[in-house]
């Protein structure tokens, strides 16, 4: 799963920082209290996460833009401060393609785009090109729906947070929560049973379907003894009998059909009725024409928002990527101007005064983004009722077309009609052709039954077929779940690895672990003893096992091409690990995350690492980006100018 971190740009009340990334491994370390775990917190609040509320950022944060790359696609997510349902999404690949929303965190009932995509976790995987697994809304519900695996439940595994690190295992031990972590894990192993389910839940459908043959075929047996219809003789015999009454009645309705007057009288109401209907299919049709028109011209200038958009963030990253630069000569014709003589208040290429040149602030920059912001999703409001309004004008036309249909053939059979004598005349007839009718299609009916016996029968033995071919596959697809099982022995495997080679304490060469596909928590085999992160009792241990576990999650991945987004962020991996007492502890651990850095199957694999003091690998890292964030001049936190709890 294709995720690469560009940059962050952090919007405060007084000025913007922007935090870049590189494609390998990024460190941010520096005292505490300087903004470094707020660097991982936005980028998850970006990706639909909760952001912590510290005094700083209560006070001072306006917004946050992520710039990254999922797939084929240059993503920028944007989210206000202020902003907990929703965080705005804008893409466009080098075809020419670009499209903004607004993406809500939870989904609702409506599409924010094309395809199932019906919030935020739906669009990062749609932009991925990842189809996720369906799981069981509620576990213990047979009767659950199945809903699609969210990116929360995935990105847990990529973003060990500090909070967390000490004290929890990927969420395992909270009941809510344990159950999407484990299905994570079969998404990323294969072991996922969503296809399982769904045969299983057609074996259960095909033998309820079974049985209720098998119980249609005796009810409908009782209910035929029962009603004295207990043979097809006895229902032909009635059936003969209703047919030569009926003819009867119909040879006698015929002959004074042939006698009514040649004079029709046909209903003015009617026609005036006709008349109405036609002016308002015109007038429907016009309507139509008019909206799809105006929606066309909405969905263009929609997109001359977005671009504009684009255009001027551009155009702010180039003024201030060439602020400050001095020319030698002129960027048009070449002219020497290094002799150029002009005012300290002058520009050295066209001599304007500078002291009267404006300085756009920050929060205007931000108040033109939100108003831009603001007019597209206007527009795709609008879009989205005329939409609505072209879709109910449509269902409108086919209804009144449907009764302009209906009033013809009325008309045409009123047209064909004797006068109210003539009605009078027929009116017993033609309610004795219609209770003979009634009663003609109940005994067809009931001579069916006998019919629908055998069918049934058919089915029966057909949902038996049905019900053998799929115990084949059902068993099929265990076998098929066996690789899944071979990705997690291998997860076992290389977590026992990375033990042993960052000198875990405790943990010894001649000790095993075991990953339950059941439940996802690796036990250590130690003699004749066994534990886990639970069982460690250090906070130290238990954060080194959980950054052990993530490598080999993600090394594993990267081998078997598992859909583990490459991306890992590691809040503080030395918590609770002192520098003086444990050094070579922090080196080894440090020297196998700097290792699977470097090693070619990681090839698009991105680490941010955050941590007290910086930990340089012992050899060259391409792309290795070191920031620090200490509160000084030369090292300023992420909002430089705040200063407080």
């Amino acid at each position: 799963m294709n995720i690469n971190l560009i940059m962050l740009v952090v919007r405060s009340r007084k000025n913007i920082v922007q935090v870049d990334f590189s494609k390998t491994v990024t460190f941010i370390y520096g005292p505490v209290g300087t903004g470094k775990s707020s660097v991982a917190r936005l980028i998850d609040y970006c990706f639909g996460g909760e952001l912590e509320r510290t005094p700083a950022i209560q006070h001072e944060l306006v917004s946050v833009t992520l710039e990254a790359k999922l797939g084929k696609y240059d993503c920028t997510f944007e989210r206000g401060s202020d902003n907990p349902q929703f965080v705005r999404v804008t893409w466009s690949n080098r075809e020419g393609y670009i499209n903004s929303v607004k993406a809500p965190i939870a989904a609702g009932d409506i599409t924010i785009t094309s395809g199932e995509v019906y919030n935020l976790s739906d669009l990062i995987f749609s932009l991925c090109d990842i189809e996720p697994i369906k799981v069981l809304k509620r576990s213990r519900d047979p009767d659950s729906p199945m809903i699609r695996l969210s990116f929360r439940d995935i990105w847990r595994y990529c973003y060990l947070d500090q909070a967390h690190l000490d004290s929890s295992f990927f969420r395992l031990e909270e009941p809510f929560r344990a159950r999407k972590s484990q299905d994570a894990m079969r998404f990323f192993t294969g072991l996922h049973s969503e296809r399982l389910s769904q045969l299983q839940l057609e074996y259960y459908r095909l033998n309820t379907k079974q049985h209720g043959s098998r119980e249609a075929i005796e009810q409908i047996r009782s209910f035929m003894v029962r009603f004295e219809f207990g043979s097809e003789e006895v229902i032909h015999q009635k059936i003969n009998d209703l047919k030569s009454r009926l003819a009867r009645a119909r040879n006698q309705r015929n002959l004074i059909e042939k006698e009514r007057a040649n004079i029709i009288h046909p209903s003015e109401g009617l026609r005036e009725r006709l008349r109405l209907i036609s002016n308002k299919l015109s007038d429907l049709k016009d309507a139509i024409n008019m909206s799809t028109t105006t929606i066309q011209e909405q969905i263009a200038l929609r997109s001359e928002l977005i671009t504009t958009k684009l255009k001027a963030e551009k155009t702010k990253k180039a003024a201030s990527i060439l602020e400050g630069v001095k020319y030698s000569s002129c960027p048009q014709c070449g002219t020497d101007i290094k002799n150029k003589e002009a005012s300290i208040h002058e520009c050295s290429l066209c001599c304007a005064n500078l002291e009267n040149s404006v300085e756009i602030s920050s929060n205007y920059m931000e108040s033109v983004r939100r108003e831009v912001n603001d007019r597209i999703d206007q527009i795709n409001d609008s879009i989205n009722r005329r939409n609505q309004e072209l879709e109910r004008s449509k269902r409108e036309l086919v209804i009144v077309e449907e009764e302009k249909r209906k009033l013809d053939f009325e008309l045409q059979d009123k047209l064909k009609r004797y006068d109210s004598a003539y009605i009078e005349a027929v009116r017993d007839l033609d309610k004795e052709i219609a209770k003979l009718d009634e009663r003609l299609d109940s005994y067809n009916n009931f001579k069916k039954m006998s019919i629908a016996i055998e069918d049934l029968k058919k089915q029966e033995i057909d949902s038996i077929n049905k019900i053998e071919d799929l115990k084949i596959t059902i068993e099929s697809e265990r076998k098929r779940l066996s690789n899944g099982e071979k990705n997690a022995r291998k997860i076992a495997e290389k977590f026992r690895e990375i033990m042993i080679d960052v000198g875990f304490p405790g943990f010894s060469e001649n000790d095993k672990i075991s990953l339950d596909p059941r439940n996802w928590k690796p036990v250590i085999t130690h003699s004749d003893q066994e534990w886990g992160f639970w069982d460690t009792g250090s906070g130290g241990k238990k954060t080194l096992f959980n950054v052990c576990y993530a490598l080999a999650i993600h090394e594993v991945a990267l081998e078997d091409e598992m859909p583990v987004p490459n991306i890992l962020i590691i809040d503080s991996p030395t918590k609770n690990i002192s520098e003086d007492e444990n050094p070579e502890l922090i080196r080894s651990l440090y020297n196998e995350i700097y290792r699977f850095a470097s090693s070619k199957r990681s090839h698009g694999m991105q680490l941010l690492l955050i941590d007290s003091d910086l930990v340089e690998p012992e050899f060259e890292l391409t792309d290795f980006l070191q920031r620090r964030m200490a509160g000084e001049a030369e090292a300023p936190s992420l909002i430089p100018y705040y200063v407080g709890p």
